[in-house]
């Protein structure tokens, strides 16, 4: 009977798991997802667990903001509006916790299934660019920078970037296996899981996951290089890629990597600005109407601070919706310099208390979400959270045995 139950458990979770992941936003308007709308179903299951007061205690900090930013002044409205939202979100997320967390469920079948179903829908995808009527679902088709305007896979989401951040932690987990595991089959792996993400064309993605895997290559460097032999293996490898990008290069200088990367360098990205540098100075332009230390409040940018985003840009045509797209900049906006600090501090307390170094996946996850909300996101992405709760939570454990292999001393 226990077992069926697991099994019943499993199955629920990897339905949720295979329908957030693809269809979490899908044919909502933006900002609303099916995990926001699924709100009081989790509060149902926090209740017959016995543990609401957790959402409680986890907002806490909402209501001291709160009281300040009502003293302050907020159009109650648009402000209630985005605390509701949040803490809707939350809920979801403490549920998410709980399953993340549990021995019962198969997290690497999920991951598996998830990284199949979405190379199938990528070739889906692929065969959609032949009817441009419709491929439109699929394909994200703002020009990504100067000169360069091609379509860019997003499959269900709103656009190329959130997809490919939601297909992170799956790809992450399949690059680990591959470097600390013998897997079978890790090339045809790494094609399934690669191509989605090169189609997505994310360069602030790709960027944080390539220095997340730094991070890790160098905590556990001695580990994954014990020999002479693997150690000029290595470095060989490294340079023999160097030297391929620097023919790539010279071969075909105007290719669209190396065209984004020049408009990055120049200030012609208008992606990569609005993502990085000119995020954070919008919001200190915005949170100076009212204050530095204690930001807007949730829900306020739209008001108070899109005639500043417009006049900044100077938009030939206006967008209806005006944000900030990068999660610390929109800290500062929504929580001033007190709550953008409180978001450090909680990340660096968690990664100690939950020893993240002892996981090469959870490093390698910790360090790609830490690098990427200074370039991107936003304070209500689940997709992130999800990130941040699994880089804390005990998956994976067989991780922990490279952390404990690392500590013994090397032969010579």
């Amino acid at each position: 009977m226990a077992t069926n139950t697991l099994h019943v458990k499993h199955g629920w979770v990897w339905i949720s798991a295979i329908l957030i992941f693809f269809f979490n936003s899908f044919l909502l308007p933006e900002g609303l997802t099916y995990t926001l709308l699924l709100t009081p179903m989790w509060l149902y299951l926090l209740y017959l667990q016995g543990k609401l007061s957790i959402v409680a205690g986890i907002l806490m900090p909402l209501t001291i903001f709160a009281a300040i930013h009502l003293l302050h002044g907020v159009d109650i409205i648009y402000y209630s509006r985005s605390v509701l939202m949040i803490a809707g979100m939350t809920t979801f997320l403490i549920v998410s916790s709980f399953f993340v967390n549990s021995s019962a469920i198969n997290w690497d079948l999920i991951f598996k299934d998830i990284a199949i179903l979405n190379f199938f829908f990528t070739l889906l995808s692929f065969c959609l660019l032949f009817f441009p009527s419709i491929n439109s679902i699929v394909w994200y088709k703002v020009p990504v920078s100067l000169n360069i305007d091609v379509p860019r896979l997003k499959l269900f989401t709103e656009e190329a970037s959130h997809y490919s951040y939601l297909l992170a932690p799956v790809a992450i987990y399949f690059y680990s296996r591959a470097i600390f595991f013998k897997t079978t089959n890790p090339l045809l792996t790494l094609f399934i899981i690669t191509v989605p993400f090169l189609a997505s064309f994310s360069l602030g993605v790709l960027s944080a996951i390539v220095f997340g895997s730094i991070v890790v290559f160098t905590v556990y460097f001695t580990r994954l290089f014990s020999t002479v032999k693997s150690r000029v293996s290595f470095f060989v490898g490294v340079t023999a890629i160097i030297a391929l990008l620097l023919v790539w290069y010279r071969i075909n200088p105007e290719n669209i990597l190396f065209l984004r990367i020049h408009n990055i360098f120049n200030g012609d990205d208008t992606s990569a600005r609005g993502r990085t540098y000119e995020a954070f100075i919008l919001a200190n332009k915005v949170i100076a109407q009212k204050s530095y230390l204690w930001g807007l409040g949730p829900g306020q940018l739209k008001l108070i601070g899109r005639d500043i985003i417009v006049q900044y840009y100077l938009y030939s045509k206006i967008p209806e919706v005006i944000r900030i797209p990068n999660a610390c900049a929109e800290t500062i906006v929504c929580f001033g310099y007190a709550g953008f600090c409180l978001r450090l501090v909680v990340e660096a307390v968690l990664f100690f208390i939950t020893k993240v170094y002892t996981s090469p996946y959870r490093l390698w996850l910790f360090a790609f979400a830490f690098i990427y909300q200074f370039t991107g996101s936003y304070i209500t992405n689940t997709a992130e959270y999800l990130v941040w709760i699994i880089a804390f939570s005990s998956i994976f454990p067989e991780y922990e045995k490279v952390w404990i292999a690392t500590l013994k001393p090397l032969k010579a």
